[in-house]
């Protein structure tokens, strides 16, 4: 029974299942990153689209593949684009690839990034405020 569940986490290379599934989101997500920048022929498609990353599915069926679009406006259209660009995404992917099958893609919009720049910010001003009290020489006044 051991050699059963040590079989099911493995893919049938004998890797480790993680393995596949990090191997498979770095393809689609530099295929489908090139598919967007070579052009998607949706005029919702606008901005500056970059893939963040691809979280699969635990069967690698479904992938969600998480995008920033700038500028902000353009991020929910781009992302309807996006979703009715999937099929010919995932088409992409299977002839940019020795891959059988390829997962189905969904689009969702990634504001990591704006959060990240938004906290940094922050904390930039906060170091100025705390700054402003300290003289040439280094000493609070």
């Amino acid at each position: 029974m051991g050699d059963r569940h040590a079989q099911d986490a493995r893919s049938s290379h004998g890797r480790p299942a993680g393995h596949r599934a990090a191997q498979l989101c770095t393809l689609v997500q530099r295929i489908v990153q090139t598919e967007i920048q070579r052009g998607i022929a949706d005029p919702r498609v606008r901005g500056m689209v970059t893939v963040i990353g691809v979280d699969p599915s635990a069967d690698l069926e479904e992938a969600t593949v998480r995008v920033s679009v700038l500028p902000a406006e353009f991020g929910p259209l781009a992302v309807q684009g996006l979703n009715h660009a999937a099929a010919h995404l995932r088409r992409a992917v299977l002839e940019g690839s020795r891959v059988r099958q390829a997962p189905r893609l969904r689009f969702v919009l990634d504001d990591s990034l704006k959060r990240a720049a938004a906290l940094d910010a922050a904390m930039r001003a906060a170091a100025a405020e705390s700054g402003e009290g300290i003289g040439d020489d280094g000493a609070e006044h």
